[in-house]
């Protein structure tokens, strides 16, 4: 809870920045995905083969991403499926 001055002052922000973002957030397309959650059993300790991540897009994309991969990539990639 709480309100717009109150969210601004602890982000040190101006309260008319986040009118900005959330006028900006509703006039965009939606670029969400849907999420699923799957239960899986834990890995093995030190076991990094195989996905981390996997990503299943609209149009039958699907991008898995490996437990070391880099965050820079991690984003560039997830940005080009937008």
């Amino acid at each position: 809870g709480g309100n717009v001055t109150e969210t601004a002052r602890r982000a040190e922000i101006h309260t008319s920045l986040l009118y900005r973002w959330r006028r900006a957030a509703l006039a965009a397309p939606s670029t969400l995905m849907p999420a699923v959650l799957i239960d899986a059993p834990d890995p093995s300790p030190g076991r990094t083969e195989g996905p981390a991540i996997v990503v299943e897009a609209p149009g039958g994309v699907r991008v898995q991403v490996m437990a070391g991969a880099p965050a820079a990539l991690v984003t560039a990639t997830l940005r080009a499926l937008r």
